[in-house]
């Protein structure tokens, strides 16, 4: 009887074990991970806690607001990112874990070419949108990436683009603010940044399966982050303030994740845009300017546009809107639900909400 006992143990054991491999093998046991696995650093996990960071799922606004998201438009339906969620969200606080998320594995290197030069009163950008860093194997593949490809089975390539975009050196803010692009600004790796959601309005850090440097490719191959990637070095300058990170289509810089003092920023500390204003090195100087800063929290850089931006360029850098087929080349999810397109690339850049006007933000 105790060897029968045993042996169902045994059996029981196994059984658990081969359901749920793909999360033991990729994360052991959650929040039990060295911070440094998809290289954050590990100071960070001293002043925010990163295993239980909150989803920005739901905040969504139509106008202005701190620790939100004013986006131009939304497809407004369950269509496109990741089509699981993974174990290191947890719905019941409404968090979720950034150290033990999944990751497309992968060292890929890429031949960039990326430009940024003053020509007259303008900062001219051009870039093939390919990294400076290394990314992940994509499409997402079962046979590279089978846990990346239990929650996301993102079927896009990473390819070289032709982009050019030019932005004023000294932007103004607006007489008011407005909504967020799909597609937000370059970062100093040259490859895209776009705002902090998902095709359908989810929080796309949280959801979807990106690199090691929080990378992955829309339909169009474009590269492109929906935070700021740690594999750029957060630098500081001699006062403890982080140094320029990336630049936003409206012109102002995009800033890391550090005040002056070196103090770590959330979205509580900054305005409802994701930004303030004080004293930053800018075109060589030190001037006193508006400037966005990065936060480890929800929407992660912009919340919305603090200066004037051209519909043009979000064009040029969002990559072209590609809708897949219903059966699409991403096979079928769990339950035999076919695959939605990928990535929050899709959505127009502009929508009704363009012509809500809110006043200007108090700095």
């Amino acid at each position: 009887m105790k060897q029968r006992f045993i042996q169902l143990a045994l059996a029981i054991c196994i059984l658990i074990t081969t359901v749920n491999w793909p999360y033991i093998a990729s994360f052991g046991r959650v929040g039990n991970l060295p911070i440094d696995r998809i290289g954050l650093p590990k100071v960070e996990s001293r002043s925010m806690d990163l295993t239980r960071l909150p989803m920005g799922d739901g905040r969504l606004s139509s106008s202005p607001k701190a620790g939100w998201i004013w986006p131009c438009r939304v497809n407004g339906s369950n269509i496109g990112g990741a089509h699981r969620k993974g174990p290191w969200i947890e719905d019941r606080r409404g968090t979720y874990n950034l150290t033990a998320k999944a990751i497309v594995k992968g060292t890929v290197a890429w031949p960039q070419q990326y430009q940024m030069k003053l020509q007259g009163d303008k900062r001219v950008f051009t870039t093939n949108d390919l990294p400076s860093h290394p990314t992940g194997i994509f499409p997402i593949t079962p046979k590279e990436n089978a846990v990346a490809y239990a929650y996301d089975r993102n079927p896009n390539s990473i390819s070289a683009q032709n982009m050019r975009v030019e932005l004023p050196i000294d932007p103004q803010l607006a007489a008011e603010a407005t909504c967020t692009p799909g597609a937000i600004g370059i970062l100093n790796t040259g490859s895209v940044l776009f705002n902090a959601l998902d095709a359908p309005g989810r929080d796309a850090l949280a959801h979807e399966i990106q690199d090691s440097c929080q990378g992955h490719p829309e339909p169009s191959g474009v590269y492109h982050y929906h935070s700021i990637s740690t594999c750029l070095d957060d630098k500081t300058t001699r006062n403890g303030h982080s140094e320029l990170v990336g630049y936003s289509l409206d012109g102002f810089g995009i800033y890391g994740r550090h005040d002056v003092g070196g103090r770590v920023l959330a979205s509580a500390d900054l305005d409802a845009c994701h930004g303030h204003i004080h004293d930053i090195d800018w075109n060589g100087k030190n001037v006193k300017m508006f400037h966005y800063h990065a936060t480890w929290d929800f929407p992660y850089t912009i919340g919305c546009m603090r200066g004037t931006y051209k519909r043009s360029d979000v064009r040029a850098i969002r990559g072209n809107p590609v809708r897949q087929p219903p059966n699409g080349p991403g096979g079928r999810p769990p339950g035999n639900r076919p695959p939605p397109p990928f990535g929050s690339e899709d959505r127009p850049p502009f929508g009704s909400d363009d012509r809500q006007m809110p006043p200007l933000l108090p700095n």
